[in-house]
């Protein structure tokens, strides 16, 4: 997939796709131990679904983004803040003196970052009991069993086969044992402490069709293709009563330095 794709379609990524429990902003905070004026880096923040509870929070958050078009994005959505930072620049790039923030965090972002590099990074940039925070969304782990599943599956596979490439249970198991080995990278943190949380929402024509069209892949099909996925998805959608409930799952990985 192409990361700078995001910079054309944030306005489909901030409507459609799913944001992060609450209690799993509660479980950072908790962990971290982030108390007033606490310092954050956000990596890859996309439009900001995970930074807003920490903004509204009142802590001091800067957030990574490498497109133009979403650090304006950013920058604008939380003009109100005077503690928020949005920075153009890839997290590898990225300078600060090092021990400056309480926390690193990452929503659904660090994968695209060598974690040979970005772990040994973020716990140069934590101050010393500092916390790194990661978690993904994996909610095609869950979504198997279901329909609309299934018929997503005939429809790329009918007209992408490429992209029907969703995460099974199994390689769910793999990646979730791979995230807990990267954030042990060199020995650094101490114990990585996961959690899971799952939840379903609704989704009618319209914002499932939003949310296809936020997944980068999508944009590197042709025109064709991408326009006969929409309709064979507005068509199964218009045989179930517009709308469909889909399961979801965030994995959440933490530890102290």
């Amino acid at each position: 997939m192409n990361s700078q794709a995001f910079n054309d379609i944030v306005a489909d990524y901030e409507f459609a796709r799913p944001g992060y429990p609450e209690g799993l902003i509660e479980d950072v905070i908790a962990f971290a131990k982030l108390g007033r004026g606490a310092r954050l880096l956000e990596i890859g923040a996309g439009p900001g679904q995970a930074t807003g509870p920490f903004v509204k929070r009142g802590y001091s958050v800067t957030s990574l983004e490498i497109g133009e078009k979403q650090v304006d994005f950013l920058r604008e959505k939380y003009a109100s803040f005077p503690d928020f930072r949005a920075v153009q620049a890839p997290f590898e790039a990225y300078d600060a003196p090092e021990e400056s923030f309480d926390l690193v965090f990452s929503a659904t972002a660090f994968h695209w970052i060598d974690p040979s590099f970005g772990v040994p990074k973020a716990y140069r940039l934590l101050k010393k009991g500092g916390v790194i925070a990661l978690f993904w969304h994996l909610e095609s782990i869950v979504r198997q069993a279901t329909e609309l599943q299934n018929e997503l599956s005939r429809i790329l596979q009918k007209h992408a086969p490429s992209l029907d490439d969703y995460v099974s249970p199994e390689e769910g198991e793999r990646l979730h044992l791979e995230r807990v080995g990267q954030v042990k990278t060199g020995n650094l943190f101490g114990p990585v402490e996961t959690r899971t949380y799952r939840w379903s929402e609704t989704y009618d024509t319209g914002r499932y069709l939003r949310l296809l069209n936020s997944y980068s892949d999508l944009h590197e099909i042709g025109e064709a293709a991408r326009k006969a996925i929409f309709e064979d998805v507005t068509a199964y959608f218009a045989l179930t009563g517009g709308a469909a409930e889909i399961p979801m799952e965030v994995r959440l990985y933490m530890a102290t330095k």
